[in-house]
């Protein structure tokens, strides 16, 4: 699965935010994280496990979780 940068992220309940940064394990080469930043302010950041990636589509991804669960 490619993981976009810069993609809209999507939960089940609406759009949350842009991907800004994957995070890679080292030792096993893969990709375990990504961060999603919130497009309104204060603009935080989600440190979201990659097994919550329910698909990719151009510069969408889809998460398998709400905006509240994203929390």
């Amino acid at each position: 699965m490619e993981i976009p940068l810069n993609a809209q992220v999507e939960c089940t309940d609406g759009i949350c935010g842009r991907s800004v940064y994957v995070l890679v394990n080292p030792v096993i080469d893969q990709v375990i994280h990504l961060v999603v930043k919130e497009d309104s302010f204060p603009n935080t950041e989600y440190i979201v496990p990659i097994d919550v990636v329910v698909e990719t589509i151009a510069d969408t991804i889809q998460l398998r979780c709400t905006k509240a669960e994203l929390e």
